[in-house]
């Protein structure tokens, strides 16, 4: 079986995707360029240059610190909360935080302050490699 693969036959494919509507809401300076780049945030959504423009300029630019006990303080819980559906769990038991190898190091190193003289930590050969690094 002999596949079309002309770039006719991918315009027109784009032309009928469903999805072709959400293309407006990026920023596409080159319409040409195919980014297909793996280990990148892909295209900024236009959305995105506006949240930041306001996060600059009224969250960081006027509020200071004060963004902090406004807004900032609770993003973990509000974005934990939208993305619980996703995982099948409800509103409240989700928490967006750092990543646990960064969560661990937290541990141990509270843990450490607590207890000055340890100079031994214990873990085992199949912990995930960054936190077997920590």
């Amino acid at each position: 079986m002999e596949h079309d693969t002309s770039l006719e036959r991918a315009r027109e494919l784009d032309r009928r995707d469903s999805l072709n509507r959400f293309r407006d809401r990026f920023l596409i300076d080159d319409p040409e360029l195919i980014y297909l780049d793996g280990n990148s945030l892909g295209r900024v959504p236009k959305d995105a240059i506006a949240l930041m423009e306001r996060l600059i300029r009224h969250q960081w630019g006027n509020r200071l610190i004060r963004a902090w006990n406004d807004e900032w303080m609770e993003l973990s819980t509000r974005i934990g909360a939208k993305l619980a559906g996703l995982i099948g769990a409800l509103p409240d038991e989700v928490v967006i935080a750092d990543s646990t190898s960064v969560n661990l190091f937290k541990l141990i190193t509270g843990a450490l302050k607590e207890r000055p003289g340890r100079r031994r930590i214990v873990t085992d050969s199949v912990n995930f490699p960054s936190d077997l690094y920590i």
